[in-house]
């Protein structure tokens, strides 16, 4: 991995001027953080109108995302602009990973300057999980995206009982709250619970709504009692965690040190 590395900034528009308007307060929310980010090669991508595919993989109401690249695979069905940035080719038709970490913003809901502080704010802040507390992150991920939706729907899981979630919503808060003041952001919530994508969506933007920029988030314990939570359904996490063991982020992964053994009466 290289260290050390600049984070890159992608904005694919045919607008010149807001291209550089994008690029400006992109740079601004990575100069925030600043050391904070991983030692890794980033890139954050931003895309005026995201490909089928990908808004097909967010769903109507996510409109970002952090991943981790480790191989080629990780990027099927992606659109060839950000797979580009990622594996370029060389002159003899070659491709070479030069990418570590991915943050794309898709669609037009990147036009409001508030929404994309917050929207790339979130995912560094996945990014910085990633790096400094993996295992935390990876264990939060599989109960977020490897659950099926019934068993979610049974727990009557939201994205507030997701631990790097929450941690993530209070940091894109606190961020933008620090650029554009607490009623503007007040604002750009309130328009979101207004015309939502979803009702999950609404619900969501409902519980940032109560965040304080200054709260903080103990992601271990929390984690334990998500996982004592879901209890349960520890078979069905256990299957989808060894479907990812080839992934080096989930290869040492031991969901015994998570799950609280139960108290003796």
């Amino acid at each position: 991995m290289q260290q050390n590395s600049t984070p890159r900034v992608e904005v694919k528009t045919d607008d010149s001027a807001v291209k550089i308007q994008r690029k400006a307060s992109a740079q601004r929310v990575i100069d925030y953080f600043g050391p904070s980010l991983p030692d890794s090669r980033l890139l954050c991508f931003i895309d005026e109108a995201s490909s089928p595919s990908v808004r097909n993989d967010l769903g109507p109401a996510n409109r970002a995302l952090y991943a981790p690249i480790h191989d080629i695979a990780d990027l099927e069905g992606w659109p060839n602009c950000v797979r580009d940035c990622i594996y370029p080719s060389d002159p003899y038709g070659g491709r070479s990973r030069i990418i570590d970490d991915l943050v794309y913003l898709r669609g037009s809901t990147r036009v409001d300057e508030v929404g994309l502080t917050m929207s790339l704010a979130h995912e560094l802040q996945h990014a910085i999980q990633h790096s400094q507390t993996r295992e935390m992150w990876a264990v939060n991920s599989l109960v977020a995206n490897d659950l099926r939706r019934e068993t979610i729907q049974s727990l009557g899981l939201e994205w507030s009982d997701i631990p790097i979630e929450v941690e993530a919503r209070i940091v894109s808060k606190r961020v933008a709250e620090c650029f554009f003041g607490e009623p503007r952001v007040k604002q750009h919530i309130e328009k979101n619970i207004a015309q939502p994508a979803t009702e999950g969506d609404r619900k969501d933007w409902q519980f940032v709504r109560t965040l304080m920029p200054s709260m903080t988030i103990e992601l271990t314990g929390e984690t334990q009692r998500l996982l004592n939570r879901i209890r349960g359904y520890r078979s069905e996490l256990e299957a989808s965690l060894e479907e990812k063991r080839q992934n080096p982020d989930y290869a040492d992964i031991d969901l015994d040190a998570f799950f609280i053994p139960p108290r003796i009466a």
